[in-house]
């Protein structure tokens, strides 16, 4: 009978810097040069609420959108109308994607 493949806690920091970049799971499991078994057993992990490397990506993903708002946002203050306008579609988006995890869970 096969053994399940585990995988650790090892890999929490760098999937949490990964994540904030945007990087996809898969492309995570690729730069972690991860066997097909590990690349099924992370994905597994990461998509699990409460798990420590659900926690990790989906901090890494918050992480990486809120430096993008900043930059903007110091952009709108000194007056870039492309910064103010990209700004105010990043909020609505925002709104939206926190309503339809609210409402859906997706």
């Amino acid at each position: 009978m096969n053994k399940p493949i585990l995988i650790g806690d090892e890999y929490l920091s760098q999937v949490r810097s990964y994540s904030t970049l945007g990087y996809t799971v898969k492309r995570i499991c690729t730069l972690l040069s991860l066997s097909k078994e590990q690349r099924t057993a992370l994905s597994i992990r990461i998509s699990l609420p409460g798990d420590a490397y659900h926690e990790a990506y989906q901090n890494g993903r918050a992480t990486g959108e809120y430096n993008i708002d900043a930059e903007l946002a110091k952009k709108a203050e000194l007056g870039d109308i492309d910064a103010i306008t990209l700004l105010k579609e990043r909020k609505n988006d925002h709104v939206e994607i926190d309503l339809r995890q609210q409402l859906f869970g997706i």
